[in-house]
């Protein structure tokens, strides 16, 4: 009796064993299926993404910012409160862009533009009552970061120095530049006059928006004819080393703005372009040559980073359709609509990083088109924008022709007539129509769904069924040896 129970607990072990193993394998089998899965999936970015080394640099605050769609593609103490020094004259710029309108408009010099300002600081030697056009000022405001030049321009704009910080301040607000706050527009010590290396990238960013300002920090010299006070040329050189011939000469670079004071250390903020990328580098509390020497090694590391060429507006299924009217007996009707397709799907290169959600797309198109039409006539277009930036466009052209509407005369007095078919019932025009929308990328179409979560789930099926088989199978082979012991030892479990 003892054997035979000793037996049957063996037989139960060997079945628990059996169990346990094929388990076992099964998970391996799944683990390596998924191994192999994102491996090649890791392989496949592996290659768009190449190990690059770090940049190296001595400044104590630096970004990298693309600045078509303001992804940060390096940073290193971004947010740190710093003191700006003159590259606060890139924001005093941007305000006279935004509320100047007549560029060749004089502007006096004043007594306060004059003495106020330090004579061992920048300036260019201007002259109480001496006048200079706004476009001359700005010139001198950017290439020999004349303080004098900015305290005019602001007296200019706003009225008073305090009016034109306010509308600084607010700018700064606008852009998301929450850490910055400005005391003068010259960038000279004050009381509260910081920012940060992230919010004067994005400062410059909305700055490069502005073609006059590009031309401004990419010229090497420019010459003020003689005023009132100076009978002789003012020859102004650009400060900036990175677009003069020398050491430190960078081809990418567009322009940069620098900075210098005793508490701010030396500051810089460049912009460059090179093989349709944009890059802007901040560097705050940095040393000299050291600014230049590091925005060169950053923008060496931005512009070898993979971005990739991402679709952003899809011309099969982004096809808006436009009323056509015609005026009838002095009645304007709708007569049918008419679909409006791109040339083609537009691409942009874009940070491997970068958040597709935020791209929309804004469509413009008319509201009374009137017959006949041709196909494929430009009849509007679409801008893609990041955020406020706008990063591509194109045409979009009529997608089939429309003839002039001639309606059927009404030959009875009932909406039908004697044929059955039904009169023409004209329809009012309503002008309520709005094109504008965002463009998102499905996630069930993205490659991560397809290629990583895809085959993860169709493993859990297959596992959750072979263990369902595996039961099946495991609790009929337990009720045929039950049935063998029964018949094998039938005394002994008479009395179990």
């Amino acid at each position: 009796m003892l054997s035979q129970a000793w037996l049957c607990r063996a037989g139960r072990h060997t079945f628990e064993r059996e169990i346990f193993i094929k388990a076992i394998i099964s998970l391996l089998i799944l683990y390596l299926g998924l191994c192999q899965i994102t491996s090649v999936y890791a392989h496949i970015y592996a290659e768009d993404v190449p190990e690059l080394p770090q940049p190296s640099y001595s400044a104590a605050s630096v970004v990298l910012m693309e600045a078509s769609t303001g992804t940060i593609l390096y940073a290193t103490n971004a947010g740190e409160i710093k003191y700006p020094a003159s590259i606060t004259k890139i924001m005093t710029a941007l305000i006279v862009l935004e509320h100047t309108t007549d560029f060749d408009e004089r502007i006096p010099f004043s007594d306060r533009a004059i003495f106020t300002t330090p004579r061992y600081s920048s300036h260019i030697a201007m002259d109480v009552g001496e006048t200079l056009s706004v476009y001359e000022a700005l010139y001198g405001l950017m290439l020999s970061s004349a303080n004098e030049v900015s305290l005019a321009l602001a007296e200019h704009v706003a009225g008073s120095i305090e009016e034109f910080v306010d509308l600084m301040n607010r700018r700064a607000q606008s852009l998301g530049a929450y850490d910055t706050h400005f005391a003068n527009p010259s960038g000279l010590p004050g009381a509260g006059h910081v920012t940060t290396a992230y919010d004067m990238a994005l400062i410059m960013r909305e700055a490069v928006q502005h073609p006059l300002f590009v031309d401004i920090i990419r010229t090497r010299r420019f010459d003020i004819p003689p005023t009132e006070r100076q009978p002789e040329v003012r020859a102004l050189r650009n400060t900036n080393r990175l677009i003069h011939e020398g050491a430190y000469f960078n081809e990418a670079v567009v322009g940069s703005k620098t900075g210098w004071t005793n508490d701010a250390g030396h500051t810089l903020v460049t912009y460059a372009e090179q093989d349709g990328r944009r890059l802007i580098v901040s560097v705050l509390g940095g040393g000299s040559p050291g600014t230049f020497v590091d925005t060169t090694a950053l923008l060496a590391y931005g512009f070898q980073l993979p971005f990739e060429p991402t679709k952003i507006f899809d011309a099969a299924a982004n096809m808006p359709t436009v009323p056509i009217f015609q005026t009838t007996e002095g009645i304007r009707t709708e007569i049918g609509r008419l679909p409006l397709r791109a040339n083609d799907n537009i691409y942009f290169y874009l940070p491997p990083e970068f958040d597709t959600s935020l791209l929309r797309y804004a469509f413009s198109i008319p509201q009374g088109l009137a017959a006949p039409i041709e196909e494929g006539v430009v009849l509007g277009s679409v801008a893609m924008y990041v955020q406020d930036f706008r990063i591509g466009s194109a045409l979009l052209r009529a997608a089939k022709s429309v003839p002039e509407y001639v309606p059927e005369p009404v030959v009875a007095a009932t909406p039908y007539t004697a044929g059955g078919s039904v009169a023409y019932v004209p329809q009012y025009y309503q002008d309520d129509y709005s094109y504008i929308g965002a463009y998102e990328i499905s996630f069930w179409k993205s490659e991560i769904f397809l290629t990583l979560v895809v085959p993860i789930a169709m493993s859990a099926i297959m596992f959750i069924i072979s263990l369902v088989v595996h039961f099946a199978k495991r609790k009929k082979r337990l009720r045929k040896k039950l049935h063998a012991r029964y018949a094998r030892y039938p005394e002994y479990y008479r009395y179990k």
